[in-house]
């Protein structure tokens, strides 16, 4: 499910309802009953009586034997968006980092001990995202969770590491590299990463402030792994950085 995950509420209508939603792996999806279930492990009956309701409410929307995600989310998806003002802020830097580069340029923001990105500026060159907006994404793993994880205090670092670790169930992790690491990224200023969330891409990313100094964001660059050699880095980090820098002025952070 690209990341999502079902959460139990102990509410149990509303689990299986979210259950469906999130069976499907993007908006262009079409799914019949039989997969929903298969991907749910409901009943088949209960699959039919809740994918009918959540048509109603505009949730799904049949496409001949099928469901589709509807409208409603993308109406509600949307508002929530427009409630984020920094991603109304950091839009212009995203399209000027995607216009010096042809890469894409996403806006990452931390949710609990997860990352999301809520802004993407697509390169040209890439048929899809490298992410889904909305999914949470490990704060562990990759340029912009080390940007979120970096400028935090101590405690709240540690924590956020463990519990990350934890929920994305990642064994292998060597914390204490990576907290040397962080201290890194602290001092430059950016982050870099290779491969660590997805084989096959890389990525760079420089945190956001707002007034009062907080840290709000990473704008991130992403970029298929064989397009950003170290020629391609050395001239990129100045650009992440400077959309970076620009956008947190706008914010109102002052350093």
């Amino acid at each position: 499910m690209d990341g999502s995950e079902i959460r139990e509420t102990k509410v149990g209508v509303l689990d299986k309802a979210m259950a469906i939603l999130l069976a499907f792996p993007a908006g262009n999806v079409a799914l019949s009953p039989q997969e929903i279930a298969a991907r749910t492990n409901m009943p088949l009956p209960t699959v039919y009586r809740l994918a009918q309701a959540l048509c109603e409410h505009g949730m799904l929307m049949r496409d001949g034997q099928q469901f589709r995600l509807g409208m409603t989310l993308l109406r509600l998806g949307t508002m929530v968006a427009e409630g984020i003002d920094v991603r109304r802020q950091v839009q212009g830097y995203l399209r000027w980092l995607n216009e010096q580069t042809e890469e894409n340029a996403e806006l990452h923001i931390r949710q609990d001990e997860t990352r999301i990105v809520i802004e993407v500026v697509s390169s040209p060159h890439n048929l899809r995202p490298f992410a889904d907006i909305g999914a949470p994404l490990p704060l562990h793993r990759g340029a912009a969770g080390k940007v979120l994880l970096a400028w935090l205090s101590t405690a709240e670092r540690d924590a956020l590491i463990d519990a990350s670790i934890a929920r994305f169930d990642d064994k292998q992790f060597d914390k204490s590299a990576f907290v040397q690491e962080l201290a890194q990224v602290r001092a430059q200023g950016w982050a870099y990463s290779d491969g660590e969330r997805a084989s096959g891409v890389s990525a760079l990313a420089a945190p956001i402030f707002e007034v009062g100094n907080k840290q709000v964001g990473a704008l991130t660059l992403v970029v298929p792994a064989a397009r950003l050699g170290e020629e391609q880095r050395t001239r990129y980090i100045p650009l992440v950085q400077e959309a970076a820098r620009r956008a947190s002025y706008d914010l109102g952070y002052a350093k």
